[in-house]
């Protein structure tokens, strides 16, 4: 129970009692259940009895008390599970993944640049300066890079992740790498956010408001340097020869938006393909859930030392520990695709489209340029010794 307001502004009291709520959750129990039931639901067999999150043996009884709830209030057998064909489950997932790894990494660099911009810590509220902050993530972005706009930089961003007790005794090699591999991964959080190539961020947008986007499993793209033939066919199997590459071979997402401002001006819309590699992706949202996990816990100790009158229900979240040899972004995905885009219209303003089609990776663009008309590929399968695509 919160008494009436007093003011506009929150009382020392009403921060103390608000991040009493708050930094005693557990987000990193929130995420890791949520990787944990998309690996579990990916790796099912929907042809089995049993539900693919069924649970285990001890947790056995609530789950089927759970289902035969929601069958019933569909009017439906004890036991109803929609069916769902294993082609939906594969693009289930890598959407939800997708959109996982970038909550993660929203939830990263909006609780640093929460606790960056808190100035008088004794009457702030982490949870008001996370509620209340920019709603636009250039902005975030934009906030929490001036704040690391000085040389203490490096030592500024370790207390926000390292434990308190651990620095008691100074800086050492094992806790700089620690702080350095999350401070890599807060990079990385941003680089989903803003400012990539691609429209990385659009695509969580157009997932989350209204499934505005399409998944699938059965497009592939290889790059091959064998010319066509003169009646200009590509033997099949250049397609998975030695000279080939491979740009999709995992599920992609197909996302269409209007393409960002280039130097002020509007252009027009860009459809955007994005590679999935499932288990890559998990991996990323985790390494970005630790970190955040890391920098919650010192958040939560500081708020709540020194008070014993603390209730039980009230405590820090555990510290996850460390990162233990360097798990940095680069080690998860190396150097595979992250997609390509390709520009649909011309600027709404007129004049040419100012973003060449293109093929993305983590740190680079390669823009395709056309120069023919365009071929269909028409691929013919028989019993000859010779397929030609």
């Amino acid at each position: 129970m919160y008494p009436p307001p007093t003011g506009p502004d929150l009382t020392a009291e009403q921060c103390q009692e608000l991040d009493d709520t708050f930094l005693s959750s557990d987000p990193f129990g929130y995420f890791s259940a949520r990787i944990g039931m998309m690996l579990r639901w990916a790796e099912s067999d929907v042809d089995s009895d049993e539900h693919p999150l069924a649970a285990p043996d001890d947790e056995q009884q609530h789950t089927t008390e759970t289902r035969g709830r929601f069958a019933r209030l569909l009017g439906r057998p004890v036991g109803f599970i929609p069916e769902t064909s294993p082609r939906s489950i594969a693009t289930q997932v890598a959407t939800d993944a997708y959109a996982l790894r970038h909550h993660a990494a929203e939830a990263l660099v909006r609780l640093t640049a929460a606790l960056l911009q808190r100035t008088n810590v004794a009457e702030s509220c982490v949870w008001e300066a996370l509620s209340a902050g920019p709603n636009q993530l250039d902005q975030v972005v934009s906030q929490l890079r001036l704040s690391f706009s000085s040389a203490e930089d490096p030592m500024q961003f370790a207390r926000l992740v390292l434990r308190r007790e651990d620095l008691q005794s100074g800086m050492t090699e094992q806790l700089a790498s620690a702080s350095n591999v999350f401070a890599d991964w807060l990079q990385f959080a941003i680089d989903l956010l803003v400012g990539h190539e691609l429209q990385l961020n659009a695509a969580h947008n157009k997932v989350k408001h209204g499934l505005s986007v399409r998944a699938r499993d059965d497009l592939k793209v290889s790059f091959v340097t064998t010319p066509p033939s003169a009646d200009g066919t590509i033997p099949v199997g250049a397609l998975a020869g030695p000279d080939a590459v491979d740009i999709f071979d995992r599920p992609v997402i197909e996302v269409l938006a209007q393409a960002p401002k280039v130097d002020g001006h509007r252009q027009g819309l860009e459809l955007t393909q994005l590679r999935v590699d499932v288990p890559a992706v998990l991996a990323e949202a985790y390494m970005i859930t630790w970190a955040h996990a890391a920098m919650f816990h010192v958040a939560a100790t500081k708020h709540f030392e020194g008070r014993a009158d603390l209730p039980d229900y009230l405590d820090a979240p555990a510290h996850p520990g460390y990162p233990v040899g360097g798990l940095h972004p680069d080690h998860v995905s190396g150097k595979a695709p992250i997609g390509m885009r390709f520009p649909l219209t011309t600027p709404p303003g007129g004049g040419p489209a100012r973003r060449s089609a293109g093929l993305a990776f983590r740190d680079s663009f390669i823009p395709l340029i056309f120069t023919g008309s365009a071929m269909s590929n028409v691929r013919v399968v028989a019993d000859e010794a010779t397929e030609e695509a």
